[in-house]
């Protein structure tokens, strides 16, 4: 099945043969779509279609340049320029960039219909040619763009399960086994595929359980097959480490290297490169070199982490005026962090964060915040880190603002869940205001002042009371010694234990264990 993109500013455009292609899903299939070449570029390199259907003239990047990236780095990619300026200038550029095929605005579905089958059919002539020629007769740099290209489909899920393990033998890879992993690593920004290739090739061998090739210019994909989950995960850390240690010695390239979760399914590589995916921007944020395993950054959460699941209303309803400055860090991330560089990144978190603080807004007051009518305004706002900052603070500052006057409900549930969490978990010195407040998906200075409201003591004292309770029942139910009981308790300092415990009571630990013994 062909898999079709389109770059055009008219959105009118986009919808006709984005419906047209639709109904021809036997045929072929919608893979995406852009207003310009410079959102279209980084869509193309991610989802690596067959056909580019582009404008000539668009803002920001035109469909002529965005061609001359896509030939010099997609070779394979087919593209067909639309254009509604009939000039022998544009066409004669076209023929330049080796169109394969040049239609005038308006288009008509037959003819556009009628276009896509003729570069499918030029599509199959050629991959025809390709496999009766026999392996000897294509080019090595041929071989490698069409592996590529069916590795990368692998990891979209484009590819079915049933055609994968036909194809994968076409291409000499084995897809049968019973774990596979994926794993990512981050090439600096002067790297030479070549050199890559070359290194990790002997670092492979020929009976290799490792499968390697790019997706985009600065990240080589590690595909990884085993029999178990403790045994493909061994493979990636120690394959990963052997890479890493040549890219610096031989080469002296740092690379930062994100190991995915195992999976048991070809039709889940997906999923598994998801988690190196997120690996991968979790790593960046605190390194730019090193292996970094997905298990590696379970647990570990900020105030506000929207990596760590739940839904991203789920973790705004609750938060305060004050939080939003934390809110947008913790969204967007850091400067430094690799994916946040990417308009089109920025542009999609944006998107997402004025949708929802639109519709948790109108849930107080209908239309109080409308929603984003206009994505190049939005565009224009992530143009830059700072200025998605600044919008996405905005916003939210309305928002909260807004919730917190028409605030009429109570919080009665999260607060039962909270106390339930301090009665179960009291014993535990660690536990923190942070800790309970992120259990109940509560901004730590949002659940502190909530949390008084709703019981009349602070984190601490209600969290001092249970601790006292749990201990005047161990007094009177042992002859433990008081630095036990004070550790069972949650305390690691015996002596301050038995202050607080005098300060509550009005009488000593010890004191309190004679009076229970005599009564």
């Amino acid at each position: 099945m062909m898999r079709v993109f389109i770059a055009d500013d008219e959105e009118i455009i986009r919808d006709g043969i984005r419906n047209c292609i639709e109904k021809e899903q036997e045929r072929f299939l919608f893979a995406g779509e852009a207003p310009d070449g410079e959102m279209a570029l980084p869509m193309l390199m991610e989802m690596k279609p067959d056909v580019l259907i582009t404008d000539i003239r668009m803002p920001f990047m035109d469909g002529l340049e965005l061609a001359k990236v896509v030939r010099r780095t997609m070779p394979w990619l087919r593209i067909v320029f639309l254009s509604g300026h009939d000039e022998f200038e544009y066409a004669q550029k076209a023929v330049s960039l080796h169109a394969d095929a040049y239609l005038l605005k308006p288009v008509s579905s037959a003819q556009l219909l009628e276009t896509l089958g003729q570069v499918a059919e030029q599509i199959e002539q050629e991959q025809q040619q390709l496999r009766s020629a026999g392996a000897n007769s294509r080019s090595e740099r041929e071989e490698d763009v069409l592996r590529e290209h069916f590795l990368n489909d692998l990891l979209s899920g484009s590819v079915p399960t049933a055609e994968a393990a036909v194809q994968g033998e076409r291409w000499g890879l084995l897809l049968t086994a019973k774990q596979y992993l994926v794993c990512i690593v981050r090439l600096p920004e002067n790297a030479v595929q070549e050199q890559v290739r070359a290194l990790t090739e002997r670092l492979c061998g020929e009976e290799s359980e490792v499968c390697a090739f790019f997706r985009g210019s600065r990240r080589l994909v590690l595909l990884l097959r085993g029999e178990t989950e403790e045994a493909v995960r061994e493979t990636a850390y120690e394959f990963c480490q052997n890479l890493r240690h040549e890219l610096c010695q031989v080469l002296g390239w740092n690379a930062l290297c994100a190991i995915g979760t195992p999976v048991s399914r070809v039709s889940a590589l997906p999923e598994s490169y998801r988690t190196a995916k997120d690996t991968l921007l979790q790593a960046s944020a605190c390194a730019e070199d090193g292996v970094f395993g997905s298990t590696d950054f379970a647990g570990v959460q900020h105030e506000f982490d929207f990596s760590a699941g739940g839904s991203l209303a789920a973790k705004l309803r609750h938060a305060a005026p004050e939080d939003v400055p934390r809110i947008v860090e913790g969204y967007f991330g850091g400067s430094a962090a690799q994916d946040v560089q990417s308009v089109l990144y920025r542009y999609y978190l944006l998107m997402n964060l004025l949708v929802t603080a639109s519709q948790l807004a109108d849930e107080v007051q209908a239309g109080s915040i409308p929603p984003p009518e206009d994505p190049q305004a939005v565009l224009g706002q992530a143009a830059t880190l700072e200025g998605t900052k600044a919008c996405a603070a905005e916003v939210l500052g309305r928002m909260t603002r807004l919730c917190y006057r028409h605030q009429n409900v109570r919080y009665s549930a999260e607060i039962s869940r909270a106390k339930e969490f301090i009665r179960e978990n009291y014993a535990d010195s660690g536990i923190s205001l942070h800790m309970v407040a992120a259990e109940v998906g509560f901004s730590p200075n949002h659940f502190s002042t909530v949390f008084s409201q709703e019981t009349g003591q602070t984190f601490v004292e209600y969290l001092t009371a249970v601790r006292i309770e749990a201990a005047k029942q161990l007094l009177t139910c042992g002859n433990s010694r008081m630095s036990d009981i004070a550790f069972d308790v949650g305390y690691q300092d015996s002596h301050y234990f038995s202050y607080l415990f005098k300060k509550h009571v009005g009488v000593s630990p010890r004191e309190y264990r004679s009076r229970s013994e005599e009564g």
